[in-house]
């Protein structure tokens, strides 16, 4: 009988946890308490039914006047049911730890699996934010230029420098360098906020609109300042207000808008000043060929120490042939819009930029 009791515990104990999967914590809770019900009703049967049967002999010890056999068989009965009673407390224990270490190792592999589905989230995430980015980027940069992939090289440029630069400044890291490669993408969107009799028209500028023109990297920042007020403190937002604004400042004061000098203007626009600056004399443009890698690459070495910051025109130094590299990788292609003839202010627009970028 007692037998059949445990049989029918453990069954329904591992019916429950194989049901449930303890996917809940009441399923947890069920089972432990079917098995130490189970355990107790199984043990309270056997111990009374001892019970009984020592207090039956007992009994009868006593009616034939056997009273230090009737004592003997009242020990017997007392002792039985203290070992049923520890036996039983052992078993209720060794269940009750079976279930909770199972427990636990089933919590251990959902809270892992939880884990890589939160960090694959957050990554698809990451990757649809930066392509958002680049994409506003690149059209307002197509406003202003027929490069076709000048975006495109001057990330690649702006991280083969950051490489290079790795053991002279303890802030760059590889999420540094990739946040640099995107922000790099930003640095003229505040051209869109400039008119296009000035940004398009042909020969110099006055000085009033060249002070005009000169305020595109301050309406880029605050463009960007406006999308973190929204968003919060973001790392890859602080970079881009930082390139945006700052990377037509000059490492001697003479920059703009600012006029900052030396260590003043952020590490990541000194970079970007001089990837835009190579991208500039290197690229074709409708009106003229593109300078050769030797050329670009005497005028940025010519401007050391004066335009841009000595390391950095060491590292390009040290990695140009790599910015050659690239800058054939990613040729201009020829568009549906280089097919026909532009008007004539654009063209003259290109050379200007080529010009005040020299």
């Amino acid at each position: 009988m007692s037998a059949g009791r445990c049989f029918c515990t453990l069954s329904l104990f591992r019916t429950i946890t194989r049901s449930t999967n303890f996917r809940h914590g009441g399923s947890l809770v069920a089972a432990m308490l079917v098995l130490q019900a189970g355990v107790l009703g199984v043990g309270g049967y056997l111990t009374l039914s001892a019970a009984k049967s020592g207090v039956e002999a007992g009994l009868h010890e006593s009616a034939t006047g056997n009273t230090a056999s009737a004592h003997a068989l009242t020990h017997e009965t007392i002792a039985w049911a203290t070992a049923s009673g520890v036996v039983l407390l052992g078993l209720s224990l060794l269940g009750t730890s079976v279930v909770i270490r199972k427990y636990d190792n089933v919590l251990v592999r959902m809270n892992k699996q939880l884990g890589h589905e939160v960090e694959r989230r957050s990554r698809q995430s990451l990757v649809i934010r930066n392509g958002l980015i680049f994409g506003l980027a690149k059209l307002a940069d197509y406003r202003d230029t027929d490069t076709g992939r000048h975006l495109e090289r001057i990330c690649q440029y702006t991280g083969l420098l950051a490489e290079a630069l790795r053991d002279q400044f303890a802030e760059i890291t590889p999420a540094w360098i990739e946040r640099l490669k995107l922000a790099a993408s930003m640095h003229d969107i505040g051209k869109v906020g400039i008119p296009d009799t000035i940004l398009l028209k042909p020969g110099k500028f006055t000085p009033e609109e060249r002070t005009i023109m000169q305020t595109h990297p301050v309406i880029g920042a605050d463009t960007l300042i406006s999308i973190r007020r929204r968003v919060g403190d973001d790392d890859l937002m602080n970079m881009g207000i930082q390139v945006t604004l700052s990377h037509h400042e000059r490492w001697d004061g003479k920059g703009y808008p600012y006029g900052l000098v030396a260590d003043q203007t952020p590490l990541s626009a000194r970079i970007v000043a001089l990837a835009d600056m190579y991208d500039a004399l290197t690229s074709k443009r409708v009106y003229k060929h593109a300078m050769s890698h030797e050329q670009a690459k005497q005028i940025i070495l010519d401007n050391r120490g004066s335009h841009f910051d000595d390391r950095i025109v060491d590292a390009f130094l040290c990695v140009h042939k790599r910015f050659d590299e690239v800058r054939h990788e990613l040729a201009c292609e020829t568009t549906s819009r280089e097919n026909f003839t532009l008007p004539e202010s654009a063209n003259a627009v290109e050379a200007e930029r080529t010009r005040l970028a020299a």
